[in-house]
Order: structure tokens, then sequence, then C-alpha cells
């Protein structure tokens, strides 16, 4: 039997032939199911062939092909299932040839069209196509296409709780839902990755020389290569329930530990070993009960393998917005609020950088001023930030990229939101890599660097 990773290599490999006409390469089975390493490719290949599922005749490119004895079967498509907020699975006439591998022995099975990014954690994203067996059971964990309330079907982690039943996306920025009336319409058995959507992600949003965009997760994106940033600067969502278009930015705390933990796994893969990090958070916070967020994020980035090497405070002189004070003049319940924001600096494994340029572009007098570890600057305004809610100015980023890289280094902003890093990078000579979830904050980004950068006009992708 095959395990679920080995069946997605194999519906990948099926659907590359039948739509490009040639197998895929190992980079590019990596890259459209989003797996760690071509090594790790290999792996499955060679066991894929052992087990007799596949055969490679030779050591040319792109030789992979499904063995002679893969039986290929049909089964019914039936239309969209939501992998979001429960919609209406539809009754089609289509059709989907698939190999018999990626099915389960026994049963009948019929395939649905994914829509919506609740299930990316699975390997389940937008565009994809489920392999569903017909059955009216699942144990507890297991994926399932699911009719709630009678009409909406979905697709969740199904849970069976005292009374009720729990419908458990597998993305650490949802929520689950509860319900009464669930019925289970079958399990899934296997993904295939749509092609054409997967290629159009791993394609930069917008790209000019030297400076990149891409509309994707940073938890999910492919196009970046493991190993290759130099420097990552970047502002995360902080969790104080600021209304961003595609992030829910009011987790319970819990939960904002978790997503932090696998967005810095995400950078510390990416980074070069003489990677560096500088991150900016908050000191701690008050909004929804105290939480020292700096110290927890300073260990979470320990124990991925982060190395610390200072702390720098960004003091922005915003004490006169304060407006809490607790018990007003008495020792009975006072807070205490640092008008200050924290700025990590991290490094992968050398602090000592050997490789890229050596070539810099600081001043004596920036690097006297900036080596001392209290920053003052102001913050950035919303309007000047095109209407982004939680921009950080470009003197942040400026600092961070003089001080800790060369020029030709490659600076990654995991969280673009209004392209203050990107700015930085591209006016200083730097090659500029931003990710956003977001389409607004994407083309917000594309707009400052057009206007305060002079980009070139004619790049939008």
């Amino acid at each position: 039997m095959l395990t679920p990773t080995k069946k997605r290599v194999l519906g990948f490999i099926n659907t590359y032939t039948i739509k490009k006409g040639l197998s895929p390469s190992l980079e590019e089975i990596k890259k459209g199911l989003g797996l760690r390493s071509v090594s790790t490719v290999h792996q499955h290949i060679q066991e894929l062939k052992k087990s007799d599922h596949l055969s490679k005749k030779d050591k040319r490119h792109r030789s992979i092909e499904l063995s002679s004895k893969e039986t290929i079967i049909t089964i019914p498509l039936k239309g969209y299932i939501s992998a979001g907020q429960p919609i209406e699975a539809t009754e089609g006439h289509e059709t989907l040839d698939v190999p018999k591998n990626l099915i389960s022995r026994s049963g009948e099975h019929y395939a649905l069209k994914v829509s919506g990014n609740s299930m990316i954690d699975d390997g389940i994203f937008d565009g994809d196509t489920i392999i569903v067996r017909d059955q009216p059971f699942i144990e507890n964990g297991e994926t399932a296409v699911a009719l709630i309330n009678g009409n909406e079907v979905t697709l969740k982690k199904i849970y069976k709780e005292k009374n009720r039943i729990r419908l458990q996306p597998a993305n650490p920025n949802l929520k689950p839902f509860f319900s009464k009336e669930v019925l289970i319409q079958g399990k899934v058995i296997s993904t295939i990755r749509n092609l054409e959507e997967q290629e159009q992600k791993n394609k930069p949003y917008f790209k000019t020389d030297g400076i990149s965009i891409y509309k994707d997760d940073i938890l999910k994106i492919n196009s970046i290569s493991n190993d290759s940033i130099d420097l990552i600067v970047t502002s995360p969502p902080y969790n104080v329930d600021i209304h961003y278009n595609s992030h829910a930015d009011n987790l319970s705390y819990e939960d904002y530990l978790e997503f932090t933990q696998k967005w810095i796994k995400k950078c510390f893969d990416l980074s070069k070993n003489e990677g560096r990090f500088l991150l900016n958070i908050p000191l701690d916070k008050n909004k929804g009960g105290q939480k020292s967020v700096g110290a927890d994020i300073t260990k979470i980035a320990k124990d991925i393998g982060w190395k610390y090497h200072s702390t720098i405070i960004w003091n922005e002189g915003n004490i006169s917005r304060r407006t809490a004070w607790g018990s007003f003049m008495s020792a009975s319940a006072p807070y205490v609020i640092a008008p200050v924001e924290l700025i990590l600096v991290l490094y992968k494994d050398s602090w000592k950088k050997t490789g890229t340029s050596r070539e810099n572009d600081i001043t004596k007098q920036e690097f006297m001023d900036w080596t001392n570890g209290v920053w003052t600057f102001n913050g950035q305004s919303k309007k000047g930030a095109g209407g982004h809610p939680a921009p950080f100015p470009v003197e942040l980023p400026r600092r961070c990229i003089k001080l800790f890289s060369f020029i030709g280094d490659i600076v990654l902003d995991p969280f673009l939101g209004s392209g203050s890093t990107l700015i930085a990078s591209y006016l200083h000579g730097r090659k500029g890599i931003g990710v956003d979830i977001d389409e607004k904050y994407c083309n917000i980004a594309i707009d400052r660097l057009r206007n305060e950068a002079k980009v070139d006009q004619s790049s939008l992708m």
C-alpha cells in the first residue's frame, strides 16, 4: 500500500506527463509538491521503482515513466468542493483518468476539484483535485468530505467530540467550526496537483531588475530555493487584531506562537549558512492579557536553530499615544508600557560573512551610529504607506540592509506588506524578494516601488 506522499508523487507524474507530453524532472516534482529537497524526491522515485509503479530507463533528464504494469482507470469528476467556507458540491459529467494505485483496493471512488486553502497543511491547495472513496464513516483525525446541515458540503479533518462534531481546517490561520448534523460523504484518498495553478504561483507577481514579488503564502511557497537567502528583514503580524485583508490577526496566543514557529522554520530553510535574520517584533503586548512576545519568539527562533547575536531597541517615540495607565496613581494595578520595539539579530550558522561580493556601502558615521543598539526614528503613517494597516518605515530595513549585508546580496521579506524592505533593497543595490498572500498589499508595494524607488514602470506581470 502506498503512503500518501508516494501517491502524491505518482499522481503528479501522471498528471504532468498527460498535460505536457513528457515526464517531469526531479526539481519540478520537488517544487510541484512542496517537498524539501531533490534527494527526497529521488528516494520516493527509487521506492516507487522497486514497487514496480514507475520505471526510469536510464540517467537521462526526464526519463521517469509510469510502469507498463500501472493500470489507468477512469473515475467520475463530480465538481467543486470548498476547502474554506462550506459550499455546495456540484454534480458534473466529467471524468478523470488516474493510476489505479491512487485509489483503494475496494469501494467506489470519485474526484472533486478543490476551492480554498483551509487544508494546506494536508498538502491540499486551491485548484488541486482530490480522490475520494465513497463511504459513510471516518476515523478521528482523517480528512473527509462532509455534508453539513443537510445542504452544505465541505472538506475538513473530522473529530468526534462529546456532543458535537469538530470540523478542523489544516491551516494555522483558520479556526475550526462545529456542528451536530454531519454526514460523512467519503474519505480523501489522494491528491493531484493542478499544474497550471502551480506554474502560475511559481511566477513572480511583479518582477523588475533585482526585485521580485510573489503573491503567495510564505509557508507554502516553492518559488524560492532553500539555502539561497543572505538576509531576511521583516515585521510579521503582531496578533493585536489589526484588520488585514487576508490574515486573521486575532488568533489565540498559543495558535499565534504555533504559526510563528512554522514561518520562522521556513525562513531558516530558505537562508544560506551565513544567512542573517533581522526580526522586528513587539517587546510585549497588553491587549488580551500581558504576553512576553519578544522573549517567546526569541526562544522559538533559537529552538529552530537560529543563533542569537544581539537585540536592537527601536525607540519610535510613541509614548504620547498611550491612553492606559491601569490603576492611575495607585500601586493597585498599574500598567507599564514601553514605547519601543525589538529588532532581533539572528544568524543561521556562521556570523562572519565570507561569501558574496564583500562590497560595502555603509559610511563611517552610519556604522558608528547604528552599532549603538538603540535606534531612534519615527514610525510610518498608514497614509504614507498606501493605506496598509501596519507599515514600518523604510529607515528600518535601510539600516538593517547596509549594516548586515553586502551589495548584491539577496534580501527577503516574507511579509511584504507595504514594500518597505524592497524599497530599501532596490535603493541600495541588493536583490529583493517579497512575499505576501494579499493581492492588494502586493499592489501597494508595487506602487511604492514605482513612486519612491523609481523602478521600471513597465514591469507588472
